[in-house]
């Protein structure tokens, strides 16, 4: 099991069950950009080390280095999340932890990337800017996955919808938690939910 404990696969969390429901559900078809990728190597490799960065290589079909926007399967970046969260256990926390880290983590790399300075019109400002643009760049960063829609309540508080996405729901909330925080939110509050299969949605609030 490459040094990851059997009691990790025999009790699964909420958000195990979530994460192994997608993958159940990805097709050849679906792909994910290299970007992401990269940010989990780079998470791994910087607070677990090369031998945890080389097991989670092991998920990717052989590919040892991502170009940003060039497009990778979603199964293989799914099972590579999975390890990466596994080998991630205890050092943050649990699971969820894990994956809610990974995705703030893999988008502070990004933000400070090529590809990152390449969508800054996209990606900065102010958070309700920031927020906005949120379907543009998902219509980048996902080239084969759904559609991403926002509905605002005011100028601090709106709401995220995902349809056919394969990212789990702590890895994006850290994601949007680090997109956000980068833009100047403060007393940042995100609440996400299973809407379906592969739709979810993320209520968010924040002082500015």
């Amino acid at each position: 099991m490459n040094g990851i404990s059997g009691e990790w696969y025999a009790v699964r969390t909420e958000g195990e069950w979530e994460l192994e429901h997608r993958l159940a559900l990805v097709t050849p078809r679906d792909t994910i950009r290299g970007m992401f990728f990269r940010s989990v190597q780079e998470a791994v490799l910087a607070l677990r080390g090369t031998a945890a960065m080389e097991e989670c290589l092991e998920e990717c079909g052989g590919v040892r280095r991502f170009v940003d926007f060039f497009s990778y399967p979603a199964a293989d970046f799914l099972r590579m999340l999975r390890r990466a969260a596994w080998l991630m256990h205890g050092a943050v926390g649990g699971f969820e932890e894990s994956m809610r880290m990974l995705g703030h983590m893999g988008t502070a790399a990004f933000l400070g990337s090529l590809a990152g300075n390449a969508m800054e019109v996209l990606i900065s400002g102010t958070p309700k800017r920031v927020v906005e643009n949120l379907p543009m760049a998902y219509k980048v960063t996902t080239p084969a996955g759904g559609t991403c829609s926002v509905v605002f309540w005011g100028h601090t508080s709106g709401r995220v919808h995902f349809e056919r996405d394969f990212l789990p729901r702590p890895y994006v909330e850290g994601s949007l938690e680090a997109h956000l925080k980068k833009a100047g939110a403060r007393a940042l509050r995100i609440t996400g939910r299973l809407k379906g299969p592969l739709s979810s949605e993320y209520e968010l609030s924040w002082d500015y």
